[in-house]
């Protein structure tokens, strides 16, 4: 016999010693399995209005477990109904979503006016350093003056002490003479006379002259010892003033970082690709909100922002505005674009030499950023690297594509041996990413001609010193280009490539139970469940920030691809990282 056009079908079955054979599985028992419970959550979500998940685990049994056959049974078998159903249970939800962004606003409105505040504040403060620094340099200027001007005075006093010596010394031996010579003559004796009233007369006037350059010296030493003594207390105050500079810079990086987390730690944004010809099963009633007509029924996807196909790379790149200035406050930061292969990821990240992507712009935002910042010195340096079939490969090593390997020590993850390139400037930056993208490991499927078949990440590291509070921090920006997330018997990948696409789907899963995990706020979360997953730790957990781009496709046969796509970024949606210390867990690269 042969079975070559028997169709497969999942059953589950268990054996029983008693009959001594196979038996089916009872309903109940089946939802102890995982992928039993897996495909209910992804009938249940699609459609809401069926609650019974006996009736879901039935269906499922009678269409060969395949989740989409059973949603498609159940429109066709309630039609209408369903739908009006699934629109009843969702009229509440924009209600309390407007009370919900209402207090989001208003409390946003006063953390803004607080940080406002508190800007002006440090303003102030700076500027009074900044005029105490050039007050005390000016009075150690005059005190310096008035050292050289002392040593001189008592150079002079020694010299006027000198001559009243030499001049007692002559007037000792004008009185000997006179003594030893007797009788004198009257003429001599006038001559000594008028000689010793002129010596009298000099000395007189060494005695004013010392007495008043002593004087003088005293009163210099006396406003020398103020000066010293209002220098002190100068020091005392800059201190003062370096502290509280510290704790304002300190408060307004809290107030800022809790705006953001009132905004969402994970932003998720939806990007359509542009096709003039197709696209007219989308709809965008809003800028939140997207509606896909799927075989006569429409399904809702809301997302913090949608962009629509006209929508300028600048627009784009608006959105990730704020998480940028959180990274040159010390917190890790991410960027993902995620999708099928031809939905516009690489466009989205890196873009072209007109019109770059996100990669280049939020390149140009940091390095602006950090040159505003003058107190601030930073050091910043990049790596690139590609996730391809679960091996972490330095794009940027000289000797070509070396293979790294993932370490972790503690909280810390470390890349050893990576590749790191100190940066000065945007220029530096494009020839390196340049560099770099040679290196990429690129091939054809059915779905593109030259789909990249690994996970490009660029890491820019950034260390700072403020040089009035002397803060160090550190902090990593990462920007994620993921590979193509569609199915592999869409691609109809075959040998290398199959391997490469199961390579590729394994990760992408182990990114979406990440998010699950974060979203359901499980005790553990499966990060080492790829090189992906373990790799973005850091900027997955903690007080990280991290943006996803969800790109999709307007060509009606992607439809089924880009429900996938809808579909992961609205399960990512509201999660909210941890909040341990800061830096709790940094990513360490090469050593």
């Amino acid at each position: 016999m042969t079975y070559i056009f028997e169709e497969r079908i999942n059953v589950c079955k268990y054996y029983d010693n008693d009959a001594d054979a196979w038996l089916i599985l009872p309903l109940l028992w089946e939802m102890n399995l995982d992928f039993i419970v897996h495909r209910v959550k992804q009938v249940k979500e699609a459609l809401p209005a069926i609650t019974d998940f006996k009736e879901i685990l039935a269906a499922l049994r009678l269409c060969n477990y395949d989740p989409d056959e059973v949603i498609s049974v159940f429109f066709a078998m309630f039609g209408d109904n369903l739908q009006s159903n699934i629109n009843g249970q969702q009229s509440f939800e924009p209600m309390a979503l407007q009370r919900e962004i209402a207090k989001k606003d208003k409390k946003i409105e006063v953390l803004n006016k607080k940080l406002q505040e508190r800007e002006n504040e440090l303003e102030t403060m700076r500027l009074k350093c900044k005029y105490l620094e050039e007050e005390k340099r000016h009075l150690v200027q005059q005190a310096e003056s008035l050292y050289d001007k002392v040593a001189e005075l008592q150079n002079e006093q020694a010299k006027y002490l000198n001559e009243i010596s030499e001049i007692k010394c002559k007037n000792t031996q004008i009185t000997d003479k006179l003594q030893k010579y007797s009788p004198l003559k009257k003429d001599l004796l006038i001559k000594m006379l008028r000689e010793a009233h002129e010596l009298s007369i000099s000395n007189d006037k060494l005695k004013v002259l010392a007495t008043s350059g002593l004087s003088e010296v005293g009163l210099s030493m006396e406003h020398l010892r103020g000066m010293v003594v209002k220098l002190h207390s100068s020091s005392k105050e800059i201190e003062e003033i370096r502290s509280l500079y510290q704790r304002e810079s300190l408060e307004r990086k809290l107030l800022y970082n809790q705006l953001q987390e009132l905004r969402g730690n994970i932003r998720v944004f939806c990007r359509c690709r542009l096709d003039n010809s197709k696209g007219g099963h989308l709809e965008f009633p809003s800028d939140e909100e997207l509606v896909v007509n799927c075989n006569g029924s429409k399904k809702r996807f809301r997302y913090d922002q949608i962009f629509l196909p006209q929508c300028t790379q600048e627009n784009v790149f608006e959105g990730t505005l704020p998480i940028i200035k959180s990274c040159v406050d010390g917190y890790n930061v991410c960027i993902l674009a995620y999708g099928q292969t031809g939905s516009g990821k690489t466009y989205t990240m890196m873009g072209t030499e007109q019109k770059p992507g996100v990669n280049i712009r939020s390149i140009r935002e940091l390095l602006r950023i950090c040159h505003e910042k003058e107190r601030v010195k930073y050091i910043i340096r990049i790596s690139m690297l590609e996730i391809y079939n679960e091996s972490v490969q330095d794009l940027l090593s000289p000797n070509g594509n070396k293979q790294l390997e993932i370490r972790s020590q503690g909280k810390v993850v470390s890349l050893p041996g990576l590749t790191e390139m100190e940066v000065m400037n945007e220029e530096d930056i494009k020839k390196i990413i340049s560099f770099g993208e040679k290196n990429r490991t690129v091939a054809s499927t059915k779905m593109n001609t030259e789909s990249s078949r690994s996970h490009l990440i660029v890491i820019f590291t950034l260390n700072g010193i403020d040089t009035i509070s002397g803060v160090a921090s550190s902090s990593t920006l990462t920007l994620c280009d993921l590979a193509g997330s569609e199915r592999i018997s869409k691609t109809e990948a075959t040998g290398q490539r199959l391997v490469e696409a199961a390579a590729i789907n394994k990760s992408l899963t182990a990114l979406g139970q990440v998010f699950t995990a974060l979203k359901t706020n499980s005790l553990h979360v499966p990060y080492r469940n790829s090189k992906l997953t373990h790799l973005l730790q850091p900027s997955l957990s903690g007080q990280a920030k991290a943006c996803v781009f969800v790109n999709i496709s307007p060509d009606v046969k992607d439809l089924g691809e880009t429900l996938s796509s809808l579909q992961f970024g609205s399960s990512i949606q509201q999660i909210a990282l941890g909040k341990p210390t800061p830096h709790s867990c940094n990513i360490k690269l090469g050593q």
